[in-house]
């Protein structure tokens, strides 16, 4: 017991520190499994050896019954043992037999948790995800995900990444729902997590046939053309562009302040390499190319799991309950006539149960 507890600590600990250092890589450290791995083993033994002295506890408590002093003067034993719900084991009586089983369902409870937390954490599949706004984004399933609007802050202008978004479930069925940090989004067998974000390119894009404009987001070096030769080649974008003594001061800060985009123009002899800052408008090959201001876009982790994991979490907690309850509130006790009355003894304190026994023959009386 000793050692398992001073493994609870050692993982505790480790949990701690990963939250606070915001390291999930601990989780997946040898050390961290390690220790996951002793203390499973070490509930094992544990609740193995609890099943195999279970008929030891019965027969020492029957034996504290049999030499104690008696405690309760009943004249109609056999009565008052039967409307107690005593039971007889040999020579003595039993009550609330079940109660021995607490323990074991308790570290039953804490290994068949850890099977579940581990089935989880090696079966869930993880995906991350930029999603753009408008654009479709397909899952394994059939869904289809769609972000509809990403924001940095609320309304009062305080921080909150929120990525509000609509689903088209396989079965047809549209939801929407929104995810924030700390506050993921369950949509059918998925649970979508708000992790980062980034800014993107916004170019809109026309053209004599399609005069009304189209926007494209761009988050890597990417060519635009109608006809492969003539067009605009994105490179990358930079936060902050300044100009000081004279020269063109350059920053790939995630952080708006001035930005613009270094972009490649080509149309027929003209090839130009240079910054385009948000407003600018470009010719070049049939193509007006209409340089907007950076937006965010939100990365997320998506992860499902097997359904049936979540069956065995939920059945060690309720496990975990069921063997609390054996050991706070039904505790075994065992009975003894002798000829002045009853010897009962518990496994544990029973004196405010006797107190009871007392109370209600005085009672009766």
């Amino acid at each position: 017991m000793r050692f398992g507890m001073l493994l609870l600590l050692l993982i505790a600990a480790l949990c701690v520190a990963a939250t606070v250092l915001d390291l999930a890589s601990i989780y997946s450290s040898w050390y961290f499994i390690t220790l996951f791995a002793l203390l499973a083993v070490n509930l094992l033994l544990c609740s193995v050896l609890r099943v195999f002295n279970l008929g030891k506890q019965r027969q020492a408590l029957a034996r504290q019954a049999i030499s104690g002093d008696v405690n309760l003067p009943v004249r109609d034993a056999d009565a008052w043992l039967k409307a107690h719900r005593f039971r007889a084991e040999g020579e003595t009586y039993v009550r609330n037999a079940f109660g021995f089983l607490g323990s074991f369902f308790v570290h039953f409870a804490m290994l068949l948790l850890m099977a579940a937390a581990a089935c989880i954490f090696l079966l869930a599949d993880t995906r991350d995800a930029v999603l753009f706004p408008a654009e479709p984004f397909p899952l394994a399933d059939g869904t289809i995900l769609v972000l509809d609007s990403f924001s940095l802050s609320d309304e009062s202008g305080n921080t909150d990444y929120r990525s509000e978004l609509s689903a088209l479930l396989p079965d047809g069925t549209e939801v929407q729902g929104s995810v924030t940090v700390n506050h993921p989004l369950k949509l059918g067998r998925y649970k979508l997590y708000q992790q980062n974000y980034a800014y993107a390119a916004l170019i809109g894009v026309k053209t004599a046939d399609a005069p009304e404009e189209e926007l494209i987001w761009l988050d890597e070096p990417a060519t635009l053309s109608l006809d492969g030769e003539n067009g605009i080649e994105y490179y990358q974008l930079f936060g902050n562009v300044v100009e000081q003594n004279g020269e063109t001061m350059v920053s790939r800060s995630n952080e708006m302040i001035h930005p613009a985009y270094e972009v490649r123009v080509l149309d027929g002899e003209k090839d130009e390499t240079g910054l385009i800052f948000p407003g600018t408008v470009v010719q070049a090959g049939g193509v007006t190319y209409v340089f907007h201001d950076p937006q965010p876009y939100p990365g997320l982790r998506i992860k499902t799991q097997p359904e049936w994991t979540l069956v065995l979490l939920y059945l060690s907690f309720a496990l975990m309950l069921l063997g609390l309850y054996l050991c706070f509130f039904h505790i075994p006790e065992a009975a003894y006539g002798k000829a002045e009355g009853l010897s009962i003894v518990g496994r544990k304190d029973i004196t405010d149960r006797l107190e009871h026994y007392k109370t209600e023959m005085e009672t009766d009386s």
